[in-house]
């Protein structure tokens, strides 16, 4: 019989631990609030056409109702945010989904909530670990561009040098969490790691990107809560104890990342978080090219980098006379010959539609341009 020492606590501190995630949550709508309400520009991207409604409050409500009443809570929080990505796929947003799963941790008495969640920081640490590691871009910009921005050197041995800290160390987490003995250091190491990255985003930092801040805060106490009072090698004896649906999720959850790199899980869904290695689209015209994403941020909205969106958010944005230029660096889009790939706005209208050139009282039709 496992003593007292052996047994697998699930999450410590569930209901404080519950109350981080949901006010976390409940800040990242604030700090997101464009991206959840009816917007016409960059325009709306359904999945599925249903409603377009204003899902800033219904959020909110929902994740407050997860707090107070985790176990029916939660499955509304669930179909709320289901809701709103159907409804707008601009909403894929990593920071809500990853709370969503750590919370599922934290209902009393449920080991397969407490497996979905471990599965989740295992599958964040590891692959937004390997996802840098693996990108050139990661090391010639990304860390270069925030070193210049702290005021370091960013040239030299030290971007390679701190971008194999970075991404190593979110290796390292991750596998750590497979390893009885490391886990209270993965707890700790954790904790450190995301306090960092706090300091380093906030105010007093580069104050960058501010809608992830209390996600980072989240997970920064995620390995206390869910990885220090974890036993057992693997997934010890929570897993035992789990329903097949919950080993099924988490092990899904585990895996599915895998898939970026075979073109069939998106870039945010497998935790490629600052790795400068998702596809790219850029308006051009004979004078200037802007990145599409970079469009959509200034209007408050964050962009999943994906493909499928591209062309229906530029078909939203550009005119007359632009073009997109489509750039991934994986090998499974040049075999698809999704890129490097060049779409002319005017390929994109439909025949039937009626082009108003402004200042002037001509219009297009919708014809085809050559490419």
């Amino acid at each position: 019989m496992p003593t007292s020492a052996d047994e697998d606590r699930g999450c410590l501190f569930p209901t404080a631990f519950r109350g981080l995630l949901a006010v976390s949550q409940i800040a990242t709508v604030i700090l997101t609030w464009s991206l959840w309400e009816v917007r016409e520009f960059p325009p709306p991207l359904p999945l599925l056409p249903i409603p377009r409604l204003d899902m800033a409050w219904p959020m909110m409500a929902a994740i407050a109702t997860s707090f107070f009443f985790p176990r029916y809570g939660l499955p509304l929080q669930a179909a709320t945010l289901l809701w709103a990505i159907v409804a707008d796929q601009a909403r894929i947003q990593p920071h809500m989904i990853s709370m969503l799963w750590l919370s599922c941790g934290t209902i009393p008495g449920c080991r397969g909530g407490v497996v979905m969640a471990r599965a989740s920081l295992i599958a964040l640490w590891f692959f937004s670990g390997v996802h840098k590691l693996t990108s050139p871009a990661f090391f010639t910009h990304g860390v270069p561009w925030l070193l210049g921005s702290l005021g370091l050197p960013p040239t030299g041995v030290l971007p390679i040098l701190c971008g194999i800290w970075i991404g190593a160390t979110e290796v390292l987490l991750g596998i750590g969490c497979l390893v009885p003995g490391l886990r209270k250091t993965v707890a700790a190491s954790a904790f450190v790691f995301h306090a960092a990255i706090l300091a380093v985003l906030s105010p007093l930092g580069i104050d960058w990107n501010p809608e992830v801040l209390p996600w980072n805060a989240a997970l920064a106490c995620a390995g206390l809560a869910l990885i220090a009072p974890w036993r057992g090698w693997a997934f010890g004896t929570a897993w035992r104890e789990s329903s097949r649906l919950a080993r099924v999720a988490a092990v899904c959850l585990v895996v599915s990342p895998v898939g970026y790199w075979l073109g069939v899980v998106d870039a945010y869904l497998a935790h490629c978080l600052y790795a400068e290695n998702t596809p790219r689209a850029y308006v051009c015209t004979p004078f200037d090219r802007r990145d599409i994403q970079v469009m959509c941020g200034a209007a408050g909205i964050q962009m999943p980098p994906a493909h499928r969106l591209f062309e229906p958010l530029f078909l939203g944005m550009g005119r007359s006379g632009e073009w997109l230029e489509i750039e991934d660096p994986r090998w499974v889009a040049r075999w698809r010959g999704l890129a490097p790939r060049k779409v002319i706005w005017a390929n994109l209208v439909p025949k039937d539609a009626e082009i108003v050139i402004p200042g002037s009282a001509a219009t297009l039709d919708g014809d085809r341009a050559d490419d």
